[in-house]
């Protein structure tokens, strides 16, 4: 099977699709399913499109939900600048800003409110994994303090504010999986971690491969150079640096942990 990294051009994963194809590997060695994700979107372009309508003045309550933007957003959409308070102006670009997040951090300090997050351990929900199965998400702890899961801060802007992440998963699963003893059903899934049989149905794909896209695709000179920064593979991209342990964790390539100068 041929896998192409994450970072490469969408030229390079087509042709990748299109060897796996021609090498019969779909269907035997890999497998495709409807995407996880329910509203697949390039997530860079939502937020550009989102900062656009900051500056044109047609965002008027902002629900940040555990991320902090910050700190993680591109140097050159100036994402501070959207949700801050302008002194000389005297207002800010959004009337309402709410910031659900476990730590008071950057995106916290320019909010209007902050609302304490539980932590996934705290809470009751939901995930599905890559093939699609549907994992239940138990509480290993009582929650620690008065905190929220996103679930429930979202819920406070809809019609069923309230209304607790158990009894939301429970209606959900009963609605999803109609049974006469549901209750056994319900133990059952607990038991398992996972919903029986709930993983994606393999689809198949028609390719249509056009060459010639691939011949107008941009190319590298073999003598230049390329640079690719990745983020560190312990603190990430410095937000998990509060962690002293990951520092001391080795580099994958090096095998080097932070040391005692001498």
């Amino acid at each position: 099977m041929v896998v192409a990294g994450e970072q490469q051009p969408a030229e390079v994963h087509a042709l990748t699709h299109a060897i796996n194809a021609t090498l019969g590997n779909v269907g035997t060695t890999l497998y495709y399913t409807q995407p996880v994700e329910a509203h697949p979107v390039n997530h860079l372009e939502s937020l550009r499109e989102l900062c656009a309508d900051i500056d044109a003045g047609k965002v008027e309550t902002l629900l940040i939900l555990g991320v902090n933007p910050v700190y993680t957003a591109p140097h050159d959409f100036d994402f501070a600048s959207k949700i801050k308070f302008d002194s000389k102006a005297n207002s800010k670009k959004v009337k309402n800003t709410i910031h659900l997040s476990s730590h008071f951090d950057e995106t916290s300090e320019l909010c209007d409110w902050h609302v304490a997050e539980s932590h996934y351990l705290e809470t009751w929900g939901d995930a599905r994994a890559f093939d699609g199965t549907l994992s239940v998400i138990q509480p290993l702890i009582a929650p620690l303090y008065h905190t929220h899961s996103a679930r429930e801060a979202l819920a406070a802007f809809g019609d069923k504010p309230g209304v607790s992440d158990y009894d939301v998963l429970r209606d959900n699963l009963k609605a999803a999986n109609p049974s006469a003893d549901f209750e056994k059903f319900w133990r059952k899934t607990l038991n398992d971690g996972l919903v029986a049989g709930s993983a994606f149905a393999p689809v198949s794909p028609a390719l249509k491969f056009n060459a010639s896209s691939l011949s107008s695709a941009k190319t590298t000179p073999a003598d230049d150079i390329e640079f690719i920064f990745r983020p560190d593979p312990c603190v990430y991209d410095g937000r998990f640096a509060n962690n002293g342990w990951l520092q001391e964790l080795p580099k994958p390539v090096t095998k080097l942990t932070w040391t005692t100068p001498r």
